[in-house]
Formats: structure tokens, sequence, C-alpha cells
């Protein structure tokens, strides 16, 4: 068997009509994991990325070039309201080359909540032990050690257990990580484990072929033997299409997140009822804190301590409550998050050194939906239901506390109007948030949901092997197929499930 390649066809636009056994769209988590079991398996795989391959020095960790080479829509991308800004990878393995490298497992009590009550028989614990152990070991999880704690998240704990509330030191996938603090723009040295690192490689190995700056347009003959694909090439920096060709193919494969995946189901005219719908994007909204000692919270693992005193699990929703955890971004990012202008933003960010910040995440009811403008961009429409909002109050609340037990002179929650608690008695200005529209930085990172799996056509997009309902062969293998929160960090779940899509595909046939 011969080596694969990625090739970059924005130094080659003109291309012709290619046949392949398996297209695989995206090349994340999902992608690169089918693409690497397949082509293991002596399957025939193409795989199409739409952003570029940037890894060692092409990662300059500087914000400006590498949000608009390693983001979705340059990192713009938000919800129809502007209230939420979608955070996504655009690059050669996805999303979790841009991640914080947090690692939470899918639990047994997810995968019994969506037997129970979601009717997916074939995602029992005992089904999806070895694709969990797998997804864990191509991430090398591991706990993050002690030394490598840095000053801004032993903040957060030590105030926590000030309070008494429970945490805990997260898992990450890092190898040789050297503290460079720039984890959300790409790590040039490649300490982090993901897709990049290890599944493409391993899938290179095999056989397959990757194509960057390749963008999957729409499916067409998705009942036939063989389907489809039209897709545009992109020029160098992913800005403009330059060309276009098909693909045909006997499997397809869509693994472009729960956004993208959905808006190409959409864009082909494919799907029943349930497409575009029950999407979940997690908000998280930033907390930060002001401290008078230096905390140089931009050295050292971002995302180390989480406090999980909030976390608890609904029968009736699954994954429910908050939880707190330490972040810290470039000084692009927390400028753009700081609701200042001009002299004020400068100012503010003169204090980087002394800050600590964190993220409250909510995971949330499926309420949001994927659809499009006319003229076939993706448009995301949200529902901000009071459940989430008052989450986010009482994490909010959680994480202020924490900080002024650890010494914080004063708490913001960046609002347009910024809310500011210097003891706890203020804390009652953050029961008072209302949470309008365009009021808050509100941010999603684990857009789940769009095509959810069901046991029947009546009540999802996708049967439980993937295969989008009234297809030949065209299937998801993506966080597009949740029916609600696999975990408050996707990439391990991701891993573990696409794995097991693809055991399942190979038995097939």
């Amino acid at each position: 068997m011969s080596a694969g390649a990625i090739h970059d066809l924005s130094s080659d636009p003109r291309q012709g009509e290619r046949s392949v056994d398996v297209l695989i769209i995206g090349s994340g988590c999902a992608g690169a994991t089918a693409a690497r079991a397949l082509a293991r398996a002596g399957r025939e795989v193409l795989v199409l990325e739409e952003g570029g391959d940037l890894t060692g020095q092409k990662l300059t960790q500087r914000d400006g070039r590498m949000y608009d080479q390693l983001y979705q829509d340059r990192g713009g991308r938000m919800t129809s309201d502007l209230t939420m800004a979608v955070l996504q990878g655009r690059v050669l393995g996805g999303s979790a080359v841009i991640n914080a490298s947090d690692v939470v497992p899918l639990s047994d009590e997810v995968l019994r909540f969506w037997q129970r009550k979601h009717g997916l028989t074939d995602y029992s614990v005992e089904h999806l032990e070895p694709h969990r152990h797998q997804a864990l070991a191509d991430l090398r999880a591991t706990p993050i050690p002690e030394e490598q704690v840095n000053r801004a998240n032993r903040l957060l704990r030590e105030g926590a257990a000030k309070i008494g509330a429970k945490g805990e030191v997260m898992l990450n996938n890092r190898v040789g990580c050297q503290g460079l603090g720039t984890c959300l723009i790409g790590c040039p040295i490649g300490a982090k484990q993901n897709p990049r690192v290890v599944a493409i490689p391993d899938a290179l190995a095999a056989g397959a072929t990757f194509l960057c700056r390749a963008r999957a347009v729409r499916i067409d003959d998705a009942s036939a033997e063989l389907k489809r694909v039209s897709v545009r090439v992109l020029d160098a920096n992913g800005y403009h299409e330059v060309g276009g060709f098909t693909v045909r193919a006997r499997v397809v494969i869509m693994a472009a997140s729960a956004v993208n995946s959905t808006q190409l189901v959409l864009r082909s005219g494919l799907g029943n009822q349930h497409a575009g719908k029950h999407l979940s994007l997690q908000p998280q909204l930033g907390i930060v804190a002001r401290f008078r000692e230096q905390v140089t919270p931009f050295r050292g693992i971002p995302q180390a301590y989480a406090v999980t005193e909030g976390e608890r699990f609904d029968d009736e929703r699954g994954l429910w409550g908050f939880r707190v955890e330490a972040i810290m971004g470039t000084p692009g990012i927390i400028a753009s998050l700081l609701p200042r202008l001009g002299a004020e933003v400068m100012g503010a960010m003169a204090a980087y050194p002394q800050l600590a910040a964190s993220l409250v995440l909510v995971p949330d009811e499926p309420s949001g939906t994927v659809g499009l403008t006319k003229a076939g961009r993706v448009r995301i429409d949200y529902e901000h239901k009071d459940n989430h909002k008052e989450r986010l109050r009482e994490g909010a609340k959680l994480a202020a506390r924490c900080y002024l037990a650890a010494g914080a002179y004063e708490v913001e929650v960046p609002m347009h109007r910024p809310v500011v608690v210097t003891s706890e008695r203020d804390l009652a200005l953050i029961d008072a948030i209302p949470f309008e529209p365009c009021t808050a930085p509100l941010m999603s990172a684990h857009q789940q949901g769009g095509l959810r799996m069901a046991a029947s056509e009546a009540e999802g997009a996708c049967a439980q092997n993937g295969l989008l309902y009234g297809t030949r062969d065209v299937y998801c293998f993506d966080a597009a197929l949740y029916p609600s929160s696999s975990s408050s960090h996707t990439q391990a779940p991701i891993l573990a499930t696409a794995s097991f899509l693809s055991e399942r595909l190979l038995a097939k046939g």
C-alpha cells in the first residue's frame, strides 16, 4: 500500500473530476478518526478540508493572522441576533487545533441517558467502552501536572477551597508543553495531541489523501450508488473560490462540525423535518478578576482548573448545571471581550498581567437551529432560555466568590454596562443581569446537534449508525448527531463516537 498525501489545491485550482470509494468532508476529530479507520481497513479514502495545513512556524502566535486562518469566518461567526460568537476551527485537524486541550470523556451517565431518553440502544456503555478508551489513548490524556498549573488557575482553586466549592485539575492532551499560553491560536511546537498530530499521520500512512482549501458545497444523487459532491477550490488564504470540480463517491461521510455538516445537508436539499433543528451551543460567559499582584496569566496552560460545584445530571435533560473554568486568551481576544473603547481599552489592557479570567459554561437544551440565508450562507438562530440565563448568573456569582476569596479587589462580568463586584454584598448585581440580546460577550465552542440521531425517522435526522435518513450511504459522524450535551468539552466524545461509527460502517461491508 502506498502512503497518502496532503495537497493544497490553492496552488493548482484547476482540478478534474475524481472518483473514490469513501469521501470524508472535514478533517477534525470525526473526519480524521474515520479516515484512519477506513484507510487501515483497505478502503480508498479522500478527505476534504476547507482550511489550510498550518503547523510549526506557520502558527505564528500572532492574533490577527491566526484568527483569520484558523477560525471559521475568521472568528466572526455569530448567531443571527449577534448575541453569541460561534467559534469553530477551519484548518487541517479541525477545532482541536485551536482548543484549550481539555479532555472530558463521554460519561456512562450520558450514554445511559441517550439510551433511556432518546432510544439510542446501540450506544451502550459496553459498546462504547473500547472506543472511549481509544479516544483517550489518541489524546495521550493525562492530568495536568501540578507544576503546570499556573498562577491564574491556582487563584481560582485557592478561592474555591476557601469557600468550600469542589473542583478538579483537568485532563489534557499535551505532551512536551512549554507553557507558551497561545493554545487558542495553535501550538507551534506540536504539543497538542490533536488529529493533525495523531490520526492524520496514521491515515496518511494507510494511504488516505487529504485535500486542503477544498470546500464541499453540495451533495447530489444521494440515493444513488455513486454520489456526486460539488467542491469549490479556495485561494491560498481561503478568502475566495477560484475553481471547482466534482467528486464521485460510493460512501460520503460528513464530519465538518455540527453547524457545517448541517449546512451542507440543507444546501443539498436533503434531510427530513429534523434537519437543522435541535442545535445546542453550550453558552459560555467570561468573568474577569483583577488582582494587585502579578498573575502573568498568559504564560503556561490557560485552562487547567475547573470548579465543578455547580455540575449535576438532570433526568429529563441530561448533563446540566454549570462549570466555572479558568481561561486566558491572547491580547487580541481579551481586548475584544472587554466592553470598552479607545483609551479605556488601552487602560484595561495595561492591567493584563494582573488579570485572572474564567468561563462559566452551561450545558443547554437543544434550542437552536441551523438555516440558510437567501445567498446560501449559514444562519444560526438560538433561543437563550431562562434556565440558561439563570445558571449563567449562578456560575458568575460562584466565580466572583472564588476570586474575592482569593484576594481579587474586583470581579467584572463584562456586560455592555460592566457589572463590577467588590464584595459579596454586590452579588445581587449579578442576579439583576437580564442577558438581553447583544449585551454580553457570550461564546459557543462546543456546538452539538442539527442532525440529531434517533431510532426512527420520526424522531431525528440520522439513524444510530449515522446514516442520513432518506439517503444511500450518506453519513454524519460528528457532533451534529448528538441529541443532548455529550460533555462539557467535546473532543473526546467526538473521537469515541467517530471510532464507533467507523467500526459499524466497516462491519456493514
